[in-house]
């Protein structure tokens, strides 16, 4: 059925949507490394879909690779939207380029520089095969959930794919000719930058006058509750590799996570829910 006149048809993604994106980062060598939710959702954490796909990028080349994008003219410099950030404040600071086609799953490209992401470009990382993961997954498959401890399937890639789990996106974000490589933090370095993250709005509360927006503090809650942290499985994996400064605040984090039960016939013809 046609769209009634003065509806505007959607547009399909098209291929290789963000090969210019890919292109003036490998001429630059710049790592491509997802963070936020692009990221998160190679992790193993459910996300819903964003307009902004959040790249990092070092400090030293952030106006260059802001200025390379601007000359491309397909792009525009925004304000961030902070109703995307839970309402975040401390996003403000952070570049927003708005894409003048809507041809792509995104409708901006976000720059976190390495200082205001407080993460460092070239530590260790995970490759992922586009930006975008279509269904629940996780790269660093030695955090993977078993079945046997968290009451839930397995989300390691390994495990969805031999169980014809979709992961990928039918449309690719970039040619078969481009071949840049795409990455992830590894998730003791991500959840390291958001507990540092989290710890600056508290020496420095001037800067947040306002008691929402702890868009750092839903991130690590969001790892708890995904990847089961409270379990002592995950719990032995993790926190040895988190820094001394991050392992008694994540710590305590864990702890004060109460997952609700597990909702299953027997227990409620028992009465136990």
């Amino acid at each position: 059925m046609a769209a009634p006149v003065g509806e505007k048809q959607p547009v399909p993604w098209k291929d290789a949507y963000l090969d210019t994106v890919f292109s003036i980062f490998k001429a630059r060598q710049h790592p491509f490394v997802l963070v936020e939710e692009a990221a998160l959702g190679w992790m193993g954490l459910r996300v819903s879909p964003r307009e902004d796909l959040d790249l990092l990028i070092r400090d030293s080349e952030m106006q260059v690779i802001q200025a390379d994008l601007l000359a491309t003219g397909q792009f525009d410099l925004v304000e961030q939207n902070l109703d995307l950030r839970l309402s975040d404040t401390y996003a403000q600071q952070v570049p927003r380029l708005k894409l003048k086609t809507d041809d792509s799953p995104y409708k901006c490209i976000s720059l976190w520089s390495e200082r205001v992401y407080m993460l460092d470009i070239d530590g260790d990382k995970i490759e992922v095969p586009d930006p975008q993961a279509w269904n629940t997954v996780i790269m660093e498959e030695r955090f993977d959930i078993h079945p046997s401890w968290a009451q839930a399937p397995s989300i390691g890639y390994t495990a969805r794919i031999a169980d014809g789990i979709r992961v990928i996106p039918s449309i690719l974000a970039q040619s078969p000719e481009m071949k840049y490589p795409i990455y992830i933090p590894t998730i003791p370095r991500m959840l390291n930058a958001l507990l540092d993250q989290a710890r600056y709005r508290v020496t420095h509360p001037e800067e947040f006058p306002y008691k929402y927006g702890n868009r750092p503090w839903y991130h690590i809650s969001n790892f708890v509750r995904y990847l089961h942290l409270e379990k002592p499985q995950q719990r032995e994996r993790l926190l040895p590799e988190l820094a001394d400064r991050n392992r008694e605040d994540m710590e305590e984090r864990i702890k004060r996570f109460k997952r609700k039960p597990l909702l299953t016939l027997a227990s409620l013809q028992s009465g136990e829910v």
